[in-house]
């Protein structure tokens, strides 16, 4: 084994040795081998700025108005906030040239297509023919000053109901209304007397709205005489509604109460639902008086001889229908010769409500004094 490995050592060595003292095929040549030279890496050199491209110039007409002479000028770039911008200013003209149309074909059919050429009279319910009172449709027309042929829209409907409400009276509504296309339209409702309330300066007949319709020294007949509280500076005048003043004595300093509390309403509030509880149970045609004065006192007179108390107005609605069963029904309540005071407006613990009738005393028949018996005459014979 050492022989071995001895003998392998020297075949390594001498082959190694002859390799050495080989020469190349270059070198038998004549050739000498050259080792190639080392490129060095390129170094980083400043770059020139590249030259930009020549922009379009802005030709400039010397024939075209606002010319100057000089360099032409370069075109402006334009950002986005710009563009932005024209767009917007683009929309918006374009919604100015459409407003501008409509308002020019709105200008257009008012004045050219739109024509009064037809006057109707008509109830509020547009019923026809219209029940206009004392007055006639000609005289409602005349007064609204308005030509055939005019512009439908040239005046204000609401200044034209002001002005027939003041100009008649006698008329408890009245309405003006445009109907397209070249219509114009009166609703009216008839006013009726139906009070007469007297006042500092003599007396007004009202109507159910409590519109003044007329005004008079004396008292006029035929009408429910109507007695309430006017205030302090009244003074009528014909056209105008009257708001009555409300006053309840239960209110009234000490005597307010918890139990009063809900006794607010106002005159004339109570005064419609006295004259609806009235008209409901049949009494309204029968009563010649109403005292509205004292709202805790209020008090209806029924054919001028029953006066009928009803006290505050809580619970009216049914003291009306008490009333109505003691009034209308003569088996069962007064009979048509009674008179007296019938007073509903007492209320129990229990919150019963009963009537009360009270006759007027009559008057005492005075006692027949007997005639003087003349002396007797003497006999003839005593003579």
């Amino acid at each position: 084994m050492g022989n071995d490995q001895r003998s392998r050592r020297q075949r390594t060595v001498s082959g190694s040795g002859a390799q050495s003292n080989r020469r190349s095929l270059g070198s038998r040549m004549g050739l000498e081998k050259r080792e190639a030279p080392r490129r060095e890496p390129p170094t980083a050199q400043p770059r020139e700025p590249r030259a930009r491209r020549p922009q379009a110039t802005q030709q400039i007409n010397p024939q075209k108005a606002g010319y100057r002479p000089g360099s032409p000028r370069k075109q402006r770039r334009v950002t986005q906030a710009e563009l932005i911008r024209q767009r917007n200013r683009r929309r918006a003209l374009g919604i100015l040239g459409v407003l501008a149309v409509l308002a020019v074909g709105a200008f257009v059919s008012v004045n050219l297509l739109f024509k009064v050429t037809i006057f109707r009279v008509e109830n509020f319910d547009r019923t026809t023919p219209a029940d206009t009172g004392i007055y006639t449709e000609e005289e409602l027309v005349n007064a609204l000053g308005i030509e055939k042929n005019s512009n439908l829209f040239g005046f204000s409907t609401a200044e034209k109901t002001a002005q027939l409400a003041q100009e008649f009276p006698y008329l408890e509504q009245v309405g003006v209304e445009i109907q397209l296309p070249a219509t114009v339209v009166i609703k009216v409702e008839p006013a009726v007397e139906r009070f007469a309330c007297m006042y500092a300066g003599g007396w007004m007949v009202l109507s159910d709205s409590l519109k003044i319709l007329r005004t008079e020294v004396s008292q006029p007949e035929g009408l429910i005489l109507l007695s309430l509280t006017l205030p302090a500076d009244f003074a009528p005048a014909v056209g105008q509604s009257i708001v009555p003043e409300s006053y309840n004595s239960l209110l009234g300093g000490e005597q307010a109460t918890a139990e009063t509390a809900g006794l607010q309403a106002s005159a004339a509030q109570t005064l419609t639902e006295l004259r609806d509880g009235l008209l409901s149970n049949g009494l309204f045609d029968g009563a010649t008086a109403l005292d509205i004065r004292d709202l805790s006192d209020i008090q209806f007179t029924y054919q001028s001889r029953i006066q009928v108390r009803l006290g505050s107005e809580m619970n009216l609605a049914y003291k009306l229908r008490l009333a109505a069963a003691a009034l209308a029904d003569p088996e069962k309540g007064l009979s048509a010769s009674d008179k007296g005071v019938l007073d509903i407006s007492n209320q129990q613990s229990n919150g019963d409500i009963r009537a009360y009738f009270s006759p007027d005393d009559p008057a005492p028949t005075p006692t027949p004094v007997p005639a003087e018996t003349p002396p007797p005459e003497e006999s003839e014979e005593n003579q």
